[in-house]
């Protein structure tokens, strides 16, 4: 029997890019796998893309379920109600973003290597940048600074030669074995914890190593991806998510130089107050940015720190991380960018 893939789609003011969000759309139509249902999610969007799409979806008959939000619940919270709305006979869920457009083939491969191995909690294959001249993605990999590093990101497309684990699967295009996520320590109706956005994956493939399953890059070419149509520069929201998600993690998780990251953070907003006192920062909306990331810092540690999240704690060394030497730690600092 062929097995059930509920492929989760979040929508959110999506016009700059609707050209590109209806394409994902017409390639997941396109997809030559037969079992399978789309799951649409729009996250309160006020810029007419919902309508939009709505339309292309009644016309073009894909097999669909749409659902409106009132509110932007963020990408976490977006993808955890399509994945309560999915069948429940569904083995296998995908993650697609609305800027990435899959490869007719990618759903039936990637489920194929699903079912050849039952120890793989989730998978993914080689993401292309959008012109498909070299890799976006080969897996997510994260350091014992919580950094996120991309080793593959840039080269081109067959320089991965054979399959390699990840410490996760990312979000723009990746497969899912439901029982793995029913497995995790947080609730069975949601595969994200409420991060909103920014370091959601991340934190899920390190759940998925600490409920014992496996998650796997495979050297085969899945989709072509514009990366950050949504964060099309960075943004104070960006930053600030960036931030209390780190810390949020590195609450809940063991690494052993936890009180360095703090402190590394803080070099980070010390140089926006530094930058704000020396009246460097002549973009308006950057005005408010070092109380916006004190804040973040505040809300980092307080969350990681409560009752629910300190419930589900995580073991970073039970997944394949990047290894950080003292030495290089003490010259490092988080990927924050300004």
């Amino acid at each position: 029997m062929i097995p059930k893939v509920s492929i989760l789609w979040v929508n959110y003011n999506s016009l700059s890019f609707i050209n590109l969000a209806l394409e994902s759309l017409q390639a997941v139509k396109d997809l030559d796998y037969p079992n399978y249902e789309l799951i649409v999610v729009d996250n309160g969007s006020v810029d007419g893309s919902f309508e939009i799409i709505k339309k292309f979806l009644n016309e073009s008959n894909i097999k669909s379920k749409l659902i409106r939000l009132n509110r932007n619940l963020g990408f976490t919270g977006g993808n955890n109600v399509a994945y309560a709305a999915r069948d429940p006979n569904s083995k296998y869920v995908v993650l697609l973003n609305s800027d990435a457009v899959p490869r007719r083939d990618s759903l039936r491969r990637l489920v194929e290597i699903m079912e050849s191995d039952k120890s793989l909690g989730a998978v993914q294959g080689i993401i292309l940048n959008y012109d498909e001249r070299s890799i976006d993605t080969a897996g997510d990999f994260v350091s014992e600074l919580l950094e996120t590093p991309t080793p593959l990101q840039g080269f081109p497309p067959d320089s991965l030669k054979k399959p390699i684990f990840a410490t996760s699967a990312d979000a723009a295009y990746s497969i899912f074995r439901v029982e793995a996520i029913e497995k995790l320590s947080n609730a069975r109706w949601k595969i994200f914890d409420d991060l909103f956005a920014c370091f959601d994956d991340h934190l899920l493939g390190l759940r998925i190593w600490n409920a014992g399953y496996k998650i796997k890059v495979f050297p085969i070419i899945t989709a072509k991806h514009n990366r950050g149509s949504s964060f099309r520069k960075v943004q104070p929201l960006q930053l600030y998510l960036i931030i209390r998600n780190v810390l949020i993690v590195n609450e809940i998780s063991n690494s052993r130089y936890k009180n360095l990251i703090r402190l590394l953070i803080l070099r980070e907003l010390a140089k926006w107050i530094m930058a704000k006192f020396l009246g460097l920062i002549k973009i308006p909306e950057y005005k408010k940015m070092p109380a916006l990331l004190l804040k973040a810092f505040a809300e980092g540690i307080k969350t990681g720190r409560s009752k629910n999240w300190q419930m589900a704690k995580i073991d970073l060394y039970k997944a394949p991380i990047f290894a950080v030497r003292f030495t290089d730690a003490l010259s490092q600092i988080i990927k924050l960018h300004i």
